[in-house]
């Protein structure tokens, strides 16, 4: 097994028995292609590994297995789990900043007497102004005016 410091190309395990020490070896690597041929994985431990990014092959590995065409699959399969994962985190972020965004502007039309429309204008037009994302300066507002 490689250690932490170690690289190489891919993971790949064979076992029998899925132990504490094959879950940890298959955690260490997030950012490599992982393969694991294992014959019994219950349900929920293929989903977990499912969603890790392993690419889970239901039978042992045998000494002359053709491993590289199992190989190219998890690494197609880990750029499609990095890609999600970058989405769904980019995606997080837009409903965070929305949800920032309704709050700094309701404050504004509290605080300075503006319907929704002019709230908005006014905070797309300063942050335009000042190079900002409209979530970022939702920030600053929420910081500089009382709830």
């Amino acid at each position: 097994m490689l250690t932490p410091t170690q690289r190489g190309d891919a993971l790949l395990v064979s076992c029998r028995q899925f132990s504490a020490e094959v879950r940890l070896g298959l955690s260490l690597w997030p950012d490599m292609p992982r393969l694991l041929f294992c014959e019994r994985l219950g349900g929920d431990t293929q989903l977990a590994l499912l969603q890790q990014g392993v690419l889970l092959v239901p039978h042992p590995c045998g000494e002359r297995e053709p491993v590289e065409q199992w190989l190219r699959l998890a690494r197609s399969q880990l750029a499609m789990v990095q890609a999600l994962m970058q989405t769904e985190s980019e995606l997080r972020q837009k409903l965070e900043d929305r949800r920032l965004i309704e709050q700094a502007k309701g404050r504004l039309m509290r605080h300075q007497g503006l319907d929704e429309d002019e709230a908005y204008r006014l905070m797309r037009s300063t942050a335009m102004s000042r190079h900002l994302s409209l979530g970022e300066l939702a920030r600053q507002l929420l910081q500089a005016l009382p709830a």
